[in-house]
């Protein structure tokens, strides 16, 4: 395992606890009414396997973590590199650290054993020895480098340093670019800007802050029209923020919404408080120069400028999920419609040719998309902790059978796992039988702009995206046969 998918499992590791937000009726409202909403929260369900394992070596789980905070600095050279159509390399484009803080003492020894093991699996025993030579065990810190050509010199200009920081009642994992995790040891007073996840069982809250240097907002492309009154005010109000905050509250009744920004100083929040109650009454008198009548939930926002921060708090009712879909802001919901007629998702890679594929087969055969010129073509993008991939496969697999071979090939291409994961896990779920690729290092889900899974990309005889679908629902398999035969009339 590499530094870089160790962070994602452990990110996976860390994930929320879904239960109390499932019990919530209004929850259990929204799911029922739009069923994609819960296919984020499964996942949780369905660790990695290698997350299993970690969790079994260490003995953590969730209740052990106290702090989760992520850094993400570079906005020049993210901005440059999207620009040119690539990634930002890592060191000299793009900085990272994230860091956890979990209850009580961890063995830095079986941590750094249990990522060794996994990084002997995918490069080798040669490279294993040299992070295994970076290793160096204290009291206090304990510290392995991985070095930047385990990461592809073409993506990084620098290695990436594991820190574990053992403390009496706490211990700190720090990952990231060096220079950011031996600053990060040394800080006493440590407050991470960037990204802090939250969640709060006991209340069924989810939240998510955000800290800006409001340097940020002197850039020219946050510049504002001046002639426009609002945002005139916002462009002066914004320069002196300094911190987003957004909750999620599932309720019995209600989806509760709240916003806080927190201001360098008492003028810039009632300055931004007052761009922001000129916002919600321009809103209304919009919808009333249209001849239209503002949607109530206008009326329940309430804005609060306490001090340096400014509170603005909605609850969000089913009668207002009604009267959005009137409005068109949502999608209409016709699952009792009793139309055959499969639903298309809009996604900009519709009516583009496919981009070729050149990989290998789970059985390491090589596959390529040219070479399936004349057939249809299902791209099912998966992995296997993904639940709703997970309750995917089977019912996409079925309707594959259900054509000639000749006519029709599903292909599952499992997302950054290796063979040794996604050998067993078929196994378990008999799934012997699926065309698995192998896209280890995600190169294939970028090029097909995969942002979320499962992600299933229909491609017709020509080698042209016809449909393209994100996540799971009850009966995509009978809309993909219809998509399917549609494509095959052709």
């Amino acid at each position: 395992m590499t530094a870089q998918s160790f962070l994602f499992s452990f990110l996976l590791f860390l994930d929320i606890q879904i239960e109390s937000i499932e019990q919530s009726g209004f929850y259990k409202m929204l799911v029922e009414k739009y069923p994609q909403i819960s296919e984020g929260w499964q996942e949780a369900e369905n660790m990695n396997p290698e997350v299993q394992e970690l969790t079994k070596l260490t003995g953590l789980n969730f209740d052990d973590l106290i702090g989760f905070n992520l850094v993400v600095e570079g906005l020049d050279g993210m901005a440059k590199a999207s620009e040119e159509g690539r990634a930002p390399k890592l060191g000299s484009e793009l900085e990272f650290i994230v860091c956890a803080k979990v209850k009580g003492k961890l063995d830095p020894k079986k941590l750094f054993a249990f990522m060794l093991e996994k990084l002997e699996e995918e490069k080798g025993l040669a490279e294993r020895k040299k992070v295994e030579e970076s290793i160096k065990i204290t009291d206090q810190v304990s510290k392995m480098s991985v070095p930047a050509e385990l990461l592809g010199k073409e993506n990084t200009s620098t290695g990436l340093l594991i820190a574990i920081k053992q403390g009496k009642k706490l211990s700190e994992i720090k990952l990231g670019v060096p220079a950011k995790v031996n600053a990060s040891l040394k800080a006493k007073d440590e407050k991470i800007p960037l990204a802090c996840l939250d969640v709060m069982a006991k209340d069924r809250q989810v939240t998510f802050a955000i800290s800006v240097d409001p340097a940020v907002w002197e850039r020219p492309e946050f510049g504002a029209n001046q002639q426009n009154p609002l945002f005139a005010g916002l462009a002066n109000s914004v320069k002196g923020i300094r911190e987003f905050g957004l909750s999620i509250s599932f309720r019995d009744q209600s989806l509760g919404f709240e916003v806080c920004v927190t201001c360098k100083d008492t003028q810039s929040a009632l300055g931004l408080w007052t761009v922001a109650q000129g916002g919600l009454g321009m809103a209304q008198l919009a919808m009333a120069k249209e001849g239209g009548q503002a949607p109530a939930i206008l009326s329940r926002i309430k804005t609060q400028a306490v001090e340096k921060n400014v509170f603005v708090r909605v609850d969000l009712l089913e009668e207002d999920l009604k009267e959005l879909e009137r409005m068109e802001l949502l999608p209409q919901q016709n699952a009792s419609s009793g139309t055959n007629k499969a639903p298309v998702d809009s996604d900009s890679m519709v009516g583009q040719k496919a981009p070729d594929i050149d990989t290998k087969f789970l059985d390491g055969s090589s596959f390529t998309l040219a070479g399936q010129k004349g057939k249809v073509v299902v791209l099912d993008f998966w992995a296997t902790w993904c639940g709703p991939c997970v309750r995917a496969l089977p019912e996409l697999a079925t309707v594959a059978k259900g054509f000639s071979s000749d006519q029709v090939i599903l292909v599952a291409v499992n997302q950054g796992e290796a063979k040794k994961v996604i050998s067993p896990f078929l196994k378990q779920k008999n799934l012997k039988d699926l065309i698995v690729a192998l896209d280890r290092n995600e190169n294939i889900g970028e090029k097909y702009k995969v942002q979320g899974i499962p992600k299933t990309v229909v491609i017709d005889s020509k080698g042209v995206i016809r449909y393209v679908h994100v996540g799971y629902s009850s009966g995509m398999g009978e809309r993909l046969k219809t998509e399917i035969k549609s494509l095959l009339k052709e």
